[in-house]
């Protein structure tokens, strides 16, 4: 770092007016399920509702805080209610089978719902709005439907008419942002889930003028069309996008009948995977491609990117090595979606399978047979521990080299994510330092629960136990793992 950046530094931390708090994953309103007893109030919305209050409350250095709710605050993916009264907008038999669409109007009715279902919690948002506190919304992958102005007007109206605000206050104090948050020369947040390429979706970088439905990503899809017929049995573990085949399949043993299991999944992948395959199979798209490159005016793919950067001062290079770390939504590539749902494995086990029983048939003799099952039998473990090193869905890994590049790209001290469920913190050289905020899910209870805090230039993962908060070392059951950052 150089003498500018190290003068930027500590000019940032002299004048910053406020002190930060961060949190992530709160996952509000995923219990909203028919047949679900909402009678009670979820187990997470006392610490949370303590949390707020208390922070209302209590200030650092007579700052005001900047709360981060940094993704999947509320979980729109899988709220799987439909209205019993008259709504303005028609419901489909899907949709009453798998929940509402990602449309305006049936996103700002689940938002409603939410906090309907969630009194306190949003209550104590809005008196910690009332007492001067700002809020800094991150979209994440569970609720991209923040995107939408409608939903955004609605969180600002529950607001103020839970904490009698003037509106033009809670307008100013309550703000979105479609992908990060930044302070120059300190701090940067993001969910993390641009990172993940079974998270992101399609039209992640572009601005969403229109009113049509958005297009959940493939994590998503999997939410929607399967996961969310079982969770009212059995709930997902934080670290399911570790899972591999052996707890996949004990998912699915107690989740009830494994035939129909078994069926519901194959048709969730029919579903996701079929439009790809059509995709890749059109002969006509290379050629296409190629005319649409000749003849149509160059897309600038990062100009959304820019427009996001400019709240901030950055710059068109930064913008656009920004672009360049996200990763590319897997729905884009036929075999990286077939390896989410071990399709590749599968396709190799049978084309081992016919090519044995071929060659089995082809030749003569016990030795003969013997060895070209042998070599079948060999060859097909290679190039299943080859695909199986190919598969990445553990986003752990790609957040800790996302936040290196994005270190180098912004120079600043902290680097806060979310996503992954799992709370970090550790060093990423340069001086700066990496944080996951982990989640508030019901089975974290009794560990507290993680997040953030920024006084006095300095950053602190703490778990919340009720007040006072309580700073948090290293998970020890998280091993820093040293990632090579792609060039």
């Amino acid at each position: 770092m150089g003498l500018r950046g190290m003068w930027r530094r500590v000019r940032t931390l002299s004048e910053r007016p406020h002190n930060l708090l961060a949190i992530s994953d709160l996952h509000l309103g995923c219990d909203l399920r028919p047949g679900n007893k909402l009678d009670r109030p979820r187990p997470t919305d006392g610490p949370l509702t303590s949390f707020l209050l208390h922070h209302a409350s209590y200030r650092e250095g007579d700052k005001p805080w900047h709360l981060i709710l940094n993704g999947d605050i509320v979980d729109f993916v899988a709220i799987t209610l439909v209205p019993k009264d008259p709504v303005p907008f028609e419901i489909s038999s899907e949709e009453r089978a798998l929940g509402l669409a990602p449309t305006e109007p049936k996103c700002v009715w689940k938002l409603r719902r939410t906090a309907e279902r969630h009194p306190a919690v949003f209550d104590a948002l809005a008196h910690f709005v009332h007492r001067g506190n700002s809020v800094r919304i991150i979209r994440g992958n569970h609720d991209s439907e923040w995107r939408w102005p409608a939903v955004q007007e609605e969180l600002r109206k529950i607001l103020a008419e839970r904490s009698g605000c003037p509106r033009r206050k809670i307008d100013r104090l309550v703000e979105f942002h479609d992908w990060f948050y930044l302070e120059p020369g300190f701090f940067y947040a993001e969910h993390g889930h641009a990172h993940d390429q079974y998270s992101v979706q399609t039209d992640f970088f572009s601005a969403h003028n229109d009113d049509t439905e958005i297009e959940l990503p493939i994590s998503s899809k999997v939410l929607r069309y399967f996961v969310n017929r079982y969770t009212e049995q059995v709930e997902v573990a934080d670290d399911v996008d570790a899972w591999g085949v052996k707890e996949y399949l004990d998912w699915v043993l107690r989740a009830g009948n494994p035939l129909r299991v078994a069926a519901d999944y194959f048709v969730m992948v029919f579903r996701v995977i079929y439009p790809i395959v059509r995709q890749s199979l059109k002969i006509s798209r290379a050629f296409a491609r190629a005319a649409d490159k000749a003849l149509a005016p160059a897309v600038d793919r990062d100009a959304h990117v820019r427009q996001l950067l400019a709240r901030f001062q950055g710059t068109e290079n930064q913008a656009r090595q920004l672009a360049e770390i996200a990763s590319r939504p897997a729905e884009q590539s036929l075999f990286d979606s077939m390896q989410l749902f071990y399709l590749d494995r599968m396709l190799l086990a049978v084309i081992c399978l016919i090519t044995a029983w071929t060659l089995a048939h082809a030749v003569d003799g016990f030795w003969a047979k013997s060895g070209v099952l042998t070599c079948i039998g060999i060859l097909f473990a290679a190039m299943n521990a080859a695909l199986g090193k190919r598969r990445r869905t553990d986003a752990h890994p790609m957040l800790q080299a996302a936040a290196r590049r994005v270190a180098q790209v912004f120079d600043v001290k902290y680097i806060v994510m979310g996503h992954s469920h799992r709370a970090v913190e550790e060093a990423l050289g340069n001086g700066a330092r990496y944080f996951n905020l982990g989640s508030w899910t019901p089975g974290r209870t009794n560990e507290g629960f993680p997040h953030v805090v920024v006084t006095g230039g300095l950053a602190e993962l703490r778990r919340w136990r009720g007040p006072p908060t309580v700073k948090l070392g290293p998970d020890p059951s998280i091993r820093a793992a040293i990632v090579p950052v792609p060039a």
